[in-house]
C-alpha cells in the first residue's frame, strides 16, 4: 500500500504527549507515525519517566515506527541543533510532501527555512479535537506545564481561537 502522506515526529512533541497520556491522538490523527534512530533514543532514554512506557508500547504496537534516514550531505543552517531536531529534518527532507511534528523553537526555524511543513503539539491538540477524539482542547494543553512541558499562553489561547472553542472560561 503506497501512502501519500508521511508524518514524521521529534522527540519533544512525543515525549509531551506521553507525559500527558494523550500520545494516542497521534495515531487517532495520522495513522502511523515516523521517528529516527536518534528520536527515538531520545524519546526513550536509560531514566525513567512517566509516559515511557506509553512511547515503549507505541512503538510495540507498531504505529510508531523507525525510519532510517538516508545518507546525504545535508548540512542544517544552524550548527547547534540537537540531533534529534537534525535527524527529523533530515528525514522530512528525503520524504517530500511530509508533515514534521516538532516543537523546538530552533527546529522549527530551520524546517521552515528548508520549506518543511510543519505542526506543533498545541496544534495537533487542536486537530484532535476537529477530528473528534477529544471533546475540549483547553484541559488537554493545560495538562502539559504541570507535566514539564512549557506552552505559553499565548499559544493556547490561539488554538484555542483556531478551532472555535471558548478562548476564556
Amino acid at each position: 500500500m503506497v501512502r501519500s502522506n508521511v508524518f514524521i515526529a521529534d522527540a519533544g512533541p512525543l515525549i509531551a504527549l506521553s507525559r500527558i497520556g494523550a500520545l494516542d491522538l497521534l495515531r487517532g490523527i495520522f495513522g502511523e507515525v515516523w521517528v529516527t534512530p536518534e528520536v527515538r533514543t531520545e524519546a526513550l532514554p536509560v531514566a525513567d519517566y512517566p509516559g515511557k512506557a506509553e512511547l515503549a508500547a507505541a512503538f510495540d504496537a507498531g504505529w510508531l515506527r523507525l525510519l532510517a534516514v538516508p545518507a546525504s550531505g545535508w548540512q542544517p543552517l544552524n550548527p547547534g541543533l540537537g540531533p534529534g531536531e537534525r535527524s527529523s529534518i533530515a528525514a522530512a527532507l528525503a520524504q517530500p510532501g511530509c508533515l514534521l511534528v516538532i516543537d523546538d523553537r530552533a527546529g522549527r526555524a530551520e524546517a521552515r527555512a528548508w520549506k518543511v511543513a510543519i505542526i506543533g503539539t498545541a496544534a495537533v491538540i487542536g486537530l484532535a479535537k476537529l477530528r473528534g477524539l477529544i471533546p475540549t482542547v483547553r484541559p488537554v494543553l493545560e495538562r502539559l506545564q504541570p507535566a514539564g512541558y512549557f506552552i505559553g499562553s499565548a499559544v493556547i489561547e490561539a488554538v484555542l481561537a483556531d478551532i472555535g472553542e471558548t478562548a476564556s472560561l
